[in-house]
């Protein structure tokens, strides 16, 4: 039996000895977590009085820490947003948005409701990269504000969990990003 045959048995026997103690103490979760989730993004850009209107979708990824059990701190990172249609009164204008990215970190106090739903709150900075293109060229622009938020953790095991949480991203210069966010965590 090579070495990591052995390892496995020795860590399944210790997880059958453990087995009957776990009924009588669940173990405590872990206090760092991940989380990947989708975004639908609600992007404005008003510009001369008229506010211009895209709906974008991106990837956002997580790496948490809890410092407390009703406190946490997250990294957060945005990536792989769709180009969508800016849009005037539902009118497209011939431009077109994209979030190229979004990174910062939050600090979210949490409580859980019940055992298994926690509802948790983000106030943080991010620093977010937006480019606007057209047929002629593009141009990004990047600035760094102000994030908070509000979501819901449904843990379907202690290590595991979905998620759904609102968002405000950005909000400065006359460009507003928010989004609602469909998530999966998982604790280690």
């Amino acid at each position: 039996m090579n070495l990591a045959h052995q390892a496995i048995a020795a860590a399944v026997l210790s997880l059958a000895a453990a087995g009957a103690h776990a009924q009588t103490q669940a173990p405590a979760p872990s206090r760092l977590y991940a989380e990947i989730g989708l975004t639908a993004v609600n992007l404005e850009i008003t510009s001369n009085g008229a506010k211009l209107k895209a709906n974008p979708t991106g990837l956002s990824a997580v790496l948490g820490y809890q410092v407390h059990p009703n406190v946490a701190i997250e990294g957060f990172l945005g990536l792989a947003s769709t180009r969508e249609p800016l849009e005037f009164n539902g009118t497209p204008v011939g431009l077109n948005a994209k979030i190229d990215s979004a990174a910062g970190f939050f600090v979210k106090p949490s409580v859980m409701v019940s055992n298994n739903v926690e509802l948790f709150a983000r106030l943080g900075y991010l620093r977010t990269k937006i480019t606007v293109s057209s047929a002629a060229g593009s141009t990004s622009d990047s600035d760094t504000g102000t994030a908070y938020g509000l979501g819901a953790n449904l843990y379907l095991t202690k290590s595991s969990y979905v998620q759904t949480n609102w968002t405000s991203y950005y909000k400065e210069s006359g460009v507003k990003s928010q989004g609602l966010t469909l998530a999966y965590g998982m604790r280690f």
